[in-house]
């Protein structure tokens, strides 16, 4: 409205303000409809531009109806009636009367089929000379307009008044209204001022109470112009006190029901209610009753658009305190959901605790048992070397060193029937070498890994010492074989604290990461290993991939799952094939199982929360649900495909650097 008030000339604004009205009604917005069909009426008033004032009310009364309310629409399109028929739109007015007869209703039957103006016309013209002499037409018609213009009810009532007073001849008057079953008065007024209250009538004593009752109960005006020759309420207290001159005592009755009564009286002048006065003051009481009604629901119609802005504005301070405690509520949903996450981390890691711990007591005995093989073997080598090289001429010396260097390079594993073929084969060898103690020699020298180059040595396995020869060389070869699996036992152990610790780390920070997947899922399959080599293979299809931004603590929890489930459901034995590539800007992980399938009647229950096929006690349900969740915070998504005997899970991942 202050964009259209900037650039539209003063006299057209009221035009511009019935144009946007129209425009909120089209586009559904009430409120602002409201505001801006009153401020068209109101400034079309203003301008004197009767025939807008006229449209802007009927519009209004459209707008009403439409909208459910009859009762207000009725005020408006007696407004619009009124303006039309001012403005001398006769066929306008009989339009409105057979379209809208039921909002026209208190008109219609007021005059009996003829418009108001008309009415009043006639009426002015029946009257004795005297009414022409008192009150033209121009003067009621004037009154009668002043009257329907008005539509606040305080300035109405002091308006009213103020004409009545003026030309019905009378020095003081009161108005009492009907409201809601409680009689009032609402003005009083005399020549100089008018006083506006809400006063019970029951309460003063400034009115002859016995008169207005008989007015209120006979619906009959009530005429005395001489109190004094007048002996039928000579007991009214107020007549006894303050008796005025003449008064007249008229209902104010719209569509047949009494909403109020003027009271009117001379102090100074008898029989100063004449005919003629009566008439025009009937004319003037008629327009007051509709007048009075339309000015009320106004008044409750601004009742019910301040009680509607406040329940707006209520609705408003509701829906800020719901979005804040929405936002809250979703905060901690998410701490939740990230509490959810770490416990069922740590319910997986729970599971592997048995397996881990077999894990690392693995190579713990392997390094215990090599290191006390170590020091027999080093005891026994060290205390035999003494008397041993001093029975052995250079040359001969010299090859027992090369045997020790021989012992110390062929070290291969071999299975235990492997070992009785080799070591039969090595006696018959040194059998045909005449080499006493042949059986004993052939086992030392397989144990020690010589069985493949002891042929060259054959001069030094001929001497007297040849027993204690092959003896340190087998401690040799011991020491040799102790300290490497002391090796790989110490590297196993760091690999499984490594992939412990990685699994169990939780980033707080919240932000995405570089990180490799790959590397997640050999943590996954390393903490697994127990389980794995007990009868699962596992093939990996790994393409070279970028490190990407991503929760690369929450992906390892997602691998866990996936393999996890992927053992149970081959109980243990099958295989598990992990494919990972790059497909159209995305990282695919694949993981297959040789499984016993998902049943298709519980393929679309899979990803609920708490649904699980497991025995009780054997799984949450939550740990597919949060998989999914982990997806969508990654804006990736997880998909399987189901048969017996082979199951596939898809997870598709952005490439985010």
């Amino acid at each position: 409205l202050a964009i259209w008030a900037q650039n539209c000339p003063e006299n057209f604004l009221h035009l511009c303000c019935l144009v946007e009205a129209e425009m909120a009604r089209i586009g559904g917005k009430k409120l602002e409809a409201i505001e801006l069909y009153d401020c068209a009426i109101a400034l079309a008033k203003e301008n004197e531009d009767l025939q807008q004032e006229a449209l802007g009310n009927e519009l209004a009364a459209k707008f009403y109806l439409n909208w459910g309310k009859e009762k207000i629409a009725a005020t408006y399109m007696q407004e619009a009636y009124y303006c039309y028929a001012r403005w001398g739109a006769q066929a306008k007015t009989d339009q409105l009367e057979q379209k809208y007869p039921q909002l026209l209703a208190p008109i219609v039957s007021q005059q009996k089929g003829e418009t108001m103006i008309r009415k009043s016309m006639e009426s002015i013209t029946n009257t004795s000379s005297g009414i022409s002499d008192s009150l033209d037409l121009a003067t009621i018609i004037k009154a009668s307009h002043a009257l329907s213009e008005e539509i606040e009810l305080n300035a109405l009532l002091s308006k009213l008044m103020h004409i009545v007073l003026e030309n019905a001849g009378a020095d003081t008057g009161a108005l009492i209204l009907d409201n809601s079953g409680t009689w009032e008065i609402a003005a009083k007024c005399d020549s100089n001022q008018c006083y506006l209250s809400a006063i019970t009538l029951a309460k003063t004593e400034n009115l002859p109470i016995s008169i207005i009752n008989t007015v209120k109960r006979t619906q009959q005006t009530m005429l005395i112009n001489n109190i004094k020759q007048d002996k039928t309420f000579t007991a009214d207290p107020y007549l006894i006190q303050q008796p005025p001159k003449s008064l007249c005592c008229t209902p104010i009755i719209n569509q047949g029901k009494l909403i109020g009564i003027l009271y009117l009286e001379n102090r100074l002048t008898v029989e100063a209610f004449t005919p003629d006065r009566i008439e025009i003051l009937n004319l003037l009481t008629a327009q007051a009753a509709i007048s009075i009604e339309n000015a009320r629901l106004y008044h409750r119609l601004e009742d019910y658009n301040r009680t509607l802005e406040q329940q707006v504005a209520q609705r408003t301070q509701q829906l800020q305190q719901n979005n804040q405690q929405l936002t809250q509520t979703l905060q901690a949903l998410k701490a939740t959901q990230d509490e959810l996450i770490q416990s069922e981390k740590m319910a997986a890691l729970g599971q592997l605790v048995a397996g881990i711990a077999h894990e690392i007591n693995t190579p713990l005995g392997a390094i215990r048992a090599a290191i006390g093989n170590t020091e027999k073997a080093l005891e026994a080598s060290l205390s035999q070397l003494p008397q041993l090289l001093p029975l052995l001429n250079p040359q001969q010396q010299t090859n027992f060193f090369s045997f020790l260097q021989l012992a110390v390079s062929n070290q291969t594993s071999l299975s235990t029937r492997e070992k009785r073929q080799i070591k039969r084969t090595v006696t018959q060898q040194l059998q045909s070498h005449n080499i006493t103690n042949a059986k004993q020699l052939a086992h030392l020298l397989t144990e020690a890994g010589l069985h493949h180059g002891f042929e060259s040595q054959i001069s030094l396995l001929q001497t007297p010492q040849a027993n204690q020869i092959v003896h340190i060389a087998y401690d040799i070869a011991r020491l040799h074989t102790n300290s490497k699996n002391i090796n790989n036992a110490v590297e196993r152990a760091s690999k499984i604290v490594f992939a412990l610790k990685s699994y169990a780390r939780y980033d707080q920070s919240g932000e995405k990461q570089l990180a490799q997947i790959t590397d997640g899922i050999e943590t996954v399959l390393n903490l697994y290993h127990n389980y794995l080599k007990k009868g699962v293979e596992v093939i990996r299809h790994y393409q070279d991939i970028p490190e990407i931004l991503c929760y690369g603590d929450e992906l390892v929890q997602v691998w866990t799952n996936l393999i996890h489930n992927g053992i149970q459901a081959m109980d243990g034995k099958g295989k598990i094939d992990i494919e990972v590539r790059v497909e159209n800007q995305n990282i695919v992980v694949e993981i297959t199982d040789s499984g016993t399938g998902i049943p298709p009647e519980i393929q679309d229950k899979i990803f609920q929360p708490f649904f699980t096929t497991k025995a009780a006690g054997e799984g949450s349900g939550l740990g597919l649900e949060i998989v999914k969740k982990i997806m969508d915070k990654h804006q990736g998504k997880i998909d399987f495909t189901s048969v017996v005997g082979q199951t596939t899970f898809t997870v598709t991942l952005p490439i985010e650097l």
